[in-house]
């Protein structure tokens, strides 16, 4: 499985957890939201057509409490 796969599963994973809406629009909202990021680059991420760069991925770490690593290896 490529990497930006597991990624992508992990953020979803932990965005279900944190019981953020299953809507695409609503997902892609909160994500640009919390992230500070634009809703083109947030939607990109989300459906996997971008990976996220090591710095966007330690602050989605930081703020779901959760080791960076576990988001690319779990």
């Amino acid at each position: 499985m490529p990497i930006h796969t597991q990624i992508l599963e992990n953020i979803h994973a932990l965005l279900d957890f944190n019981n953020v809406s299953k809507g695409k629009d609503d997902r892609i909202a909160y994500f640009s939201k919390i992230f500070e990021l634009p809703f083109e680059e947030s939607k990109n991420l989300l459906e996997g057509e971008q990976v996220p760069n090591k710095k966007l991925l330690k602050q989605i770490a930081d703020k779901f409490e959760v080791d960076a690593f576990w988001l690319l290896n779990n």
